[in-house]
């Protein structure tokens, strides 16, 4: 993960600013002041929130929170990465903590670049629309990483203490040298709802399409509705899912029953065309990648293990064509056997990949499925091989931040909790059957739990599923080694010792800790609780 470190940035901007005239040249004009001589600068700032933004959804974005859950295992050859949220060992000087929060303000300081200097650009009125959108792509984008900030390292909301509770650091200006008190929750979701419609009113003339790489006003709806859940909203978060998907501009995938057993072609499969290669209907935005120049940071969960594969190939006739794979982090028992326990899941054809492992001696080896969710495009592989269909897949691939899924699973649960259970059993059993899943009759806390299970299932591995667990208010201990009887049992020795738990729902490591660096230097940072004195 390639990080700015803001701390620093501020630091030799205070050096710079004592050598100044600063009534001459304000603070936020030293640096900025000429990056906006004409509309190509302004192309160029906005190619660099594009770039900013597609980096900021996998790998170190997303990880760190899933494997401090409860659906993967860490693989004995995972070599310690991100041990410390797996076993809930956190520490304010944690380094991949100090990385995530340091690269979100570098990433907000460029957006307050342009929010603060586009708008002073005098253009044609021929070019008036395109500042406009230049403009609202970086509302979007400071709303997106403010909210991701919240989620990480602001208190949970609830609008009765939302005044008094801690949010994060509102940072508007750029280069700023000032040292912040935390805002109140209700200060920091007020700017983030402002910027959003600021952002749905600059972009609200941007064409819709699914697999917009262009971010949009639906995009900007899709983020809202995300953030009016992890609010509690629910009568807004309902509206404003029901209203992307009323609009049919992003249909799911046709009903698809799958037969036990049976293997995808990823060429002819809507759901794997989606995934692997980054076509489909349901992309509400989908951020631009290439091979080369524009690629996005990748989530390494496929691990394809070329090394043992080749080891085999040379002991092993040309015809086998047996895939290995040792990638960090494996799904547990719970996710393969009993989430997935639906032998017609459409989803789970694409998402997981019965393959062999190894640690260190290849020549022992065991079974066990892998997460192929993001093993990547075959258009964007650099090397090709008879195993793996085709390539060896390097994790390349366009992330998917918003799909309409996502607000099929909002508002249901939304409508669950507003008491409107005939929307939330149609918006859950209409994405059921998208999936090959049977309708459920569930009703009362049975219906709420398919409702999560759903959740679970759809956007698994994706960066969800910690700030689930901490809003549902649920705690967990179960991350069972895989095996099924009669099957396949995967022995311990493939598994990384020593990360057994048992998490209470209040347990305070579901908040994140401020950086120690970030507190040292400034002390105006009040820790979350349970981090003060660690």
């Amino acid at each position: 993960m390639k990080i700015k470190y803001i701390t620093f940035i501020i630091l030799l901007f205070g050096f710079i600013l004592q050598g100044c005239d600063l009534d001459r040249y304000p603070a936020d004009n030293i640096l900025y002041r000429y990056s906006y001589k004409n509309m190509q600068d302004a192309k160029e700032w906005d190619n660099g929130i594009y770039s900013t933004l597609r980096g900021k959804f996998g790998g170190g974005y997303i990880l760190p929170q899933e494997v401090q859950a409860d659906m993967l295992n860490a693989h004995a050859a995972f070599g310690n990465l991100y041990s410390d949220f797996h076993g809930w060992t956190i520490k304010a000087d944690n380094e991949v903590i100090q990385e995530i929060y340091h690269s979100y303000y570098s990433a907000l300081n460029d957006v307050n670049v342009v929010i603060t200097q586009l708008p002073q650009l005098e253009v044609k009125t021929n070019d008036q629309t395109t500042k406009n959108h230049y403009l609202g792509n970086a509302y979007f984008a400071r709303a997106f990483y403010y909210f991701n900030l919240a989620m990480r390292w602001g208190m949970v909301y609830n609008e009765k203490t939302a005044d008094k509770d801690l949010g994060i650091i509102l940072v508007t200006q750029p280069a700023t040298i000032d040292k912040p008190k935390r805002a109140t929750n209700s200060q920091t979701y007020k700017q983030i709802l402002s910027d959003l419609h600021k952002a749905d009113s600059l972009l609200s003339d941007v064409p819709v399409k699914a697999g917009n790489s262009e971010i949009s006003a639906d995009a900007v709806k899709a983020l809202r509705a995300r953030v009016y859940l992890y609010m509690g909203k629910m009568l807004p978060a309902f509206n404003e899912a029901k209203e992307l998907i009323d609009k049919n501009t992003y249909p799911l995938i046709p009903p698809y029953e799958s037969k036990p057993g049976s293997k995808i072609n990823p060429r002819e499969d809507a759901f794997a065309q989606m995934w692997f290669y980054d076509n489909g209907t349901e992309q509400i935005w989908q951020p631009f990648v290439d091979k080369e120049n524009e690629i996005p940071t990748t989530t390494p969960l496929y691990g394809a293990d070329l090394s043992t594969t080749t080891y085999w190939d040379e002991k092993q006739p040309s015809d086998d064509i047996t895939n290995y794979n040792k990638p960090p982090y494996v799904p547990t028992r719970e996710v393969i056997n009993d989430l997935f326990n639906s032998e017609t899941d459409h989803r789970a054809l694409t998402l997981f990949e019965y393959v062999y492992t190894t640690v260190n001696d290849k020549e022992d080896r065991t079974p066990l499925f892998v997460i192929s969710k993001f093993k990547g495009n075959p258009n964007y592989a650099t090397l090709t091989s008879k195993h793996w269909g085709g390539y060896v897949p390097n994790g390349n691939q366009a992330p998917k931040p918003f799909r309409i899924a996502e607000q099929y699973l909002i508002a249901s649960e939304a409508a669950y909790n507003l008491g409107d259970i005939p929307n939330a059993e149609k918006y859950l059993n209409l994405l059921r059957l998208s999936r090959g899943v049977a309708v459920t009759n569930a009703t009362g806390e049975q219906l709420y739990q398919e409702i999560k299970k759903e959740r679970s299932r759809e956007l698994a591995y994706e960066g969800f599923r910690l700030w689930d667990l901490r809003r549902w208010k649920q705690g967990f201990s179960k991350r069972s080694f895989q095996g099924a009887k009669d099957y396949y049992k995967v022995p311990a020795k493939f598994y990384a010792p020593g990360f057994d738990v048992n998490i209470k729902p209040d347990n305070y490591m579901f908040i994140w800790p401020f950086p120690l660096n970030e507190t040292q230097i400034n002390n105006n940072i009040i820790n979350n609780p349970g981090w003060e004195d660690k």
